[in-house]
């Protein structure tokens, strides 16, 4: 199939998949000549995605058109396509970045990867990078991850699931230091829920996990519960053991409980539903029902 820049941007998602698969097997050349034309299709509807923004108007069409080109610059993996989506991200307007961030996620291509890492160091676009990052995180990228999420509270509780994701999946080193992270972030009130329900979901074998939450555990309010639902998630507690380590320290507040575990009831996994469930029993705050008035 030849690569033909409608076929990307084509509507049908039969037809933009046959032509996305067409550029990823075309040879190197072709692909290098290609990308002139997908970058030039790019630059023009990042310019009217910025105007319809700028003028209030819909922007839904050219967000469409601006992503698919953009897709289609990182399977290319040449170059001219990696300058490209560089530029794109560097001098793009705060709209063109989220969406390129957007158009971006899952990349598995080097190109589309270091276009993901440079809107890290965007505050703008910093929190939609970390989204599509998470979708499929790679080895590599958790150093940048974790440098974000240091800086900003608000991208350390994006960043909790994401690095725990990184550290399931890759080696020793990146799951003991997404382990390492996390842990830590237990001790901060701001990110204790988010690395808590990142670990629940990801950290499973993590080191020093099931250390951390009995002792977070024996602490009072909402670190109580995160320290129990963790215990109850990955801990080796009989019933026994698990309703002393409820009854140490404070009482925690049924209000406290809901913050905590709230999604985790709803969750669809049943592990995570049931972790969830045991902590709530334990705690005796009354039957699982609407929130006590």
């Amino acid at each position: 199939m030849t690569m033909k820049l409608e076929a990307i941007l084509h509507d049908a998602a039969s037809e933009r998949a046959a032509a996305l698969a067409a550029c990823a097997a075309a040879p190197e050349h072709e692909r290098s000549a290609f990308a002139t034309k997908v970058a030039a299709a790019a630059r023009e509807a990042a310019a009217a995605l910025t105007a319809a923004d700028e003028a209030g108007e819909g922007t839904f069409a050219h967000e469409t058109s601006f992503g698919r080109a953009c897709l289609a610059l990182s399977i290319l993996r040449v170059e001219g396509a990696k300058s490209a989506l560089l530029r794109l991200a560097d001098e793009g307007s705060h709209v063109v970045k989220t969406t390129l961030a957007q158009a971006l996620r899952e990349s598995r291509t080097a190109e589309g990867r270091a276009a993901l890492v440079h809107l890290l160091s965007d505050d703008d676009a910093c929190p939609d990078a970390i989204l599509a990052i998470g979708a499929a995180p790679w080895p590599e990228v958790l150093p940048a991850l974790i440098e974000v999420a240091e800086a900003d509270d608000h991208a350390a509780r994006l960043a909790a699931a994401p690095i725990a994701k990184c550290g399931a999946a890759a080696g020793p080193k990146e799951t003991n230091a997404a382990a390492d992270y996390l842990v830590e972030q237990l001790d901060d009130d701001v990110t204790l829920v988010a690395a808590m329900d990142a670990l629940i979901r990801f950290g499973a074998g993590f080191p020093g996990v099931a250390a951390r939450a009995r002792r977070l555990a024996r602490e009072p309010g909402k670190r109580k519960i995160a320290g129990l639902c963790l215990v109850a998630a990955f801990g080796d507690e009989g019933n026994a053991d698990f309703l002393e380590l409820a009854l140490s320290g404070s009482k925690a507040t049924e209000a406290a409980a809901r913050t905590v575990l709230g999604p985790l009831l709803r969750d669809a996994d049943e592990r995570i539903r049931g972790a969830a469930e045991r902590t709530w029993q334990v705690l005796d705050l009354g039957p699982l029902g609407p929130p006590s008035r």
